[in-house]
């Protein structure tokens, strides 16, 4: 454990559908992590990672690997309760060290001031267990504001509540009417679809906040419109 590592907090915030999944997706592909695991309770994230539902089968994996690479989603099952599972996987992150844990859907597991002990510990302490955590949301009003205090980088896609932008401004540092703005769009142009993603980035430690697109498209399906 060394208090030389420095903290990589990664806040990714947006409703369904506004581009929070493909920064994610980009990110995975960009930081090729050989060590992750995922807390995915909707199952968005099967591209990266073997699926777990049983939180002795993980434990066991994680084990098995030691300190090499793997990679593991937990997908929660009714066996145990959501937030006692949510806490065990942190637990496990912790642990093992030395990866990248991805939370998804934060508003599920927390709340605006509570979060188990767990998520609290790799969000405050993480960084001497070598950890990169990346937090994920719809709704940030909602979920539990130490991640808010510890993110090295927060991205921010359109809300469609107006506590949600609020609590976005504050943090991102703009007025409010800019994070309103937010908006994802989609055209149809020649059987493709175009869409384009705009969001609000801050870079914490640099003090710097900046605005952006993703564009991207697809061909249509047969029977979509045209």
């Amino acid at each position: 454990m060394s208090v030389f590592n420095r903290p990589k907090i990664e806040i990714y915030i947006g409703v369904t559908g506004s581009g929070k999944g493909v920064s994610v997706n980009a990110r995975f592909a960009e930081l090729k992590p050989a060590r992750l695991l995922i807390w995915d309770p909707r199952n968005e994230y099967a591209k990266w990672a073997p699926e777990f539902n049983s939180l002795p089968a993980l434990i066991a994996a994680i084990k098995k690997a030691g300190a090499g690479p793997f990679k593991a989603r937990y997908v929660h099952s009714t066996d145990v309760p959501l937030p006692d599972a949510f806490a065990m996987v942190c637990n496990l992150a912790f642990m093992a060290g030395n990866l990248l844990f991805a939370a998804e859907e934060l508003s599920d597991v927390t709340k605006p001031s509570w979060a188990p002990a767990a998520w609290k510990r790799v969000i405050t302490q993480g960084r001497h267990q070598g950890l990169h955590v990346f937090g994920m949301a719809q709704r940030p009003a909602l979920i539990d504001k130490n991640i808010f205090g510890n993110a090295t980088y927060i991205r921010c896609f359109m809300l469609g509540y107006a506590n949600d932008r609020k609590v976005m401004a504050e943090e991102l540092d703009v007025p409010p009417e800019q994070v309103k703005k937010l908006r994802t769009t989609e055209e149809i142009r020649a059987g493709w679809m175009h869409t384009t993603v705009n969001y609000i980035e801050r870079f914490k430690r640099e003090g710097v906040t900046e605005t952006g697109q993703i564009k991207l498209k697809r061909r249509l399906q047969p029977g979509e419109a045209t």
